[in-house]
């Protein structure tokens, strides 16, 4: 079987290392010492003004959140589209049903929050929601692999 998009299974290795150092400095940055980001003054250029007509050019001086943010993304999406090291027809039918439920749900989450939140709440929580359909993924595929692997080691004995 060919599956195309899919990283090898070692990916998942990384992915995971990848997640959990960038988790942790984002959990250190921002909840624990939540100025350390003012002391890195990196300056790049960006689109800002989103309240404006128009985006403008302009300096960003927070690069440390971009930088997180972005290494989160990566490592969850590597262990998103990581092989299995046994990957089948039915491992690939539990991975398309993993996404549909994930796509679904992370959606109805979206719609229940503009209905409930406003300003820049909302705008803060559509910015965790990108994660939602990651996690609620990673969540659903291993446990539907947990639950094949149980059935598959009740039915060897």
């Amino acid at each position: 079987m060919k599956t195309y998009l899919l990283l090898p299974s070692k990916y998942k290795v990384f992915g995971w290392i990848l997640f959990s150092i960038t988790l942790s400095l984002y959990v250190y940055c921002f909840l624990i010492y939540p100025n350390v980001y003012d002391k890195l003054n990196l300056e790049i250029p960006g689109f800002t003004s989103p309240y404006t007509d128009y985006f403008q050019w302009a300096k960003n001086n927070n690069l440390t959140i971009s930088v997180l943010i972005v290494g989160i993304l990566i490592g969850l999406l590597m262990i998103c589209f990581s092989k299995e090291k046994n990957e089948d027809e039915y491992i690939s039918l539990i991975r398309l049903r993993s996404w549909q439920w994930a796509v679904l749900t992370s959606y109805g989450i979206l719609i229940f929050a503009c209905l409930l939140v406003y300003g820049l709440e909302f705008m803060a929580f559509v910015l965790y929601n990108m994660f939602t359909i990651l996690i609620i993924f990673i969540i659903k595929f291993y446990y539907s692999l947990f639950k094949l692997n149980r059935e598959r080691g009740s039915d060897e004995k």
